[in-house]
């Protein structure tokens, strides 16, 4: 296909142009500028959005599923979220797994290809990660980890694996993450308790990411630092940020965002199988492995936007379990709660998680080159259309209101 998208407005996100037009020949992006500037060849399709916003298609690198499905179930369960996502305005995101047969089946939905948005790989939160210790789960001692886990995961994984998550004060925890980062995989420091000093010592192995920064690990005391110091203060790290609303309060969101610059954070959803089901109590048992848990007997309830162990307070620290909210939400949030340019937000939302998974040569902005992933919406962030590799995904001429 080959077409023409003129608007009023478009983000990059490095730049926002005014009556601008975009070229898209097949999967690629031909050219972008004002239109004044560019020529529109005959054999192209035109489309005029007007005053709705152009903007880079949304990149998740942290997600576990959505819509009654856990990425870690198959092919057709990472098919049917993205499909699902595509409708929130994702267009990438990398299938979030933790154990060696779920991902198997990641890769085989990568090699055959989805419907929905593009999976250009897996995620492993897990399943070297420490135990939360919540009222009611095991109280066996944290697990060691083991390289030959690891290999299991890294041999199904077949390449695909982009981003591994560690906790450094397990037992192994710190040579895992030189393990990891030895057979090329991004590292990323995750959960636990470790002090402002042990996540300095994982920081020197090479990690570069921090998953889900302040939720769950050692927060930040003017007399102990914690993990959060060292993650608000090395330059080195890009640190994620669930924005959506439950996980960090908007202060937090933007003190780490004056902290870090805007370049060194980057959105993520962490949303797992009950976005986009109804409120209500969910029994997951044997469906989450995540190595987190040992998952018997397991009962999550979402209720108002959350989602909570059942038997545990909301307020308690470590109840809330992943998210329900896309990326889209925390682009709203970041312009509305925390004071950020449309721009900006959208800077954290696409081409930071991009370079973060180190895919930034392909995605994560508009550029003559990439690949053309872009949504409509409008500065309510309301979607109305989603293209995906030149494949217009979702359109619609009303605000969508879908359940989340």
């Amino acid at each position: 296909m080959k077409i023409a998208i003129k608007t009023k407005r478009l983000i990059s996100p490095l730049q926002e142009i005014k009556d601008a037009v975009i070229l898209i020949n097949g999967e690629l992006i031909e050219a972008v500028g004002e239109q004044k500037n560019i020529e529109i060849p005959a054999d192209y399709q035109v489309r005029d959005v007007g005053n709705k916003i152009v903007a880079p298609g949304l990149v998740d690198i942290h997600n576990h599923g959505a819509n009654g499905y856990f990425a870690r179930e198959g092919e057709e369960a990472v098919q049917e979220i993205s499909k699902w996502l595509a409708k929130t305005g994702t267009t990438c995101w990398l299938a979030t797994i933790g154990d060696a047969e779920g991902v198997k089946g990641g890769v085989q939905a990568i090699k055959n290809g989805t419907e929905g948005c593009y999976v250009p790989g897996i995620r492993c939160e897990g399943p070297f990660l420490y135990p939360k210790y919540l009222p009611g789960e095991s109280a066996s001692p944290p697990p060691y980890a083991d390289e030959k886990i690891f290999m299991e995961m890294f041999e199904a994984g077949e390449g695909y694996i982009k981003i591994m998550d560690c906790s450094p004060d397990l037992p192994g925890g710190m040579e895992m993450f030189r393990t990891i980062k030895k057979h090329g995989i991004i590292t990323s420091f995750a959960h636990g308790n470790a002090d402002y000093d042990l996540f300095m010592k994982a920081v020197d192995t090479g990690i570069s990411l921090v998953t889900h920064t302040y939720n769950v690990m050692s927060g930040m005391h003017h007399r102990k630092p914690g993990a959060v110091g060292g993650a608000l203060t090395c330059d080195d790290l890009i640190c994620e940020l669930n924005a959506d609303g439950v996980h960090v309060h908007p202060v937090a969101m933007d003190v780490l965002i004056r902290c870090k610059g805007l370049d060194r954070v980057c959105l993520v959803s962490d949303m797992q199988a009950m976005a986009g089901l109804p409120d209500g109590e969910y029994d997951w048992t044997g469906r989450i492995i995540d190595g987190e848990y040992e998952w018997t007997g397991v009962k999550l309830i979402k209720e108002n936007g959350t989602v909570r162990n059942a038997g545990v307070a909301l307020d308690q620290e470590g109840a809330i379990s992943s998210s329900v909210w896309p990326i889209k939400q925390g682009i709203y949030n970041l312009v509305n709660k925390v004071g950020l340019s449309l721009k900006d937000a959208f800077r954290l939302g696409s081409l930071n998680p991009a370079i973060a998974a180190r895919l930034d040569h392909e995605l994560g902005s508009l550029r003559p080159g990439k690949r053309a992933d872009l949504i409509v919406i409008d500065d309510e962030v309301n979607l109305f259309m989603t293209m995906v590799g030149g494949r217009i995904l979702h359109e619609t001429d009303v605000i969508a209101e879908l359940s989340y």
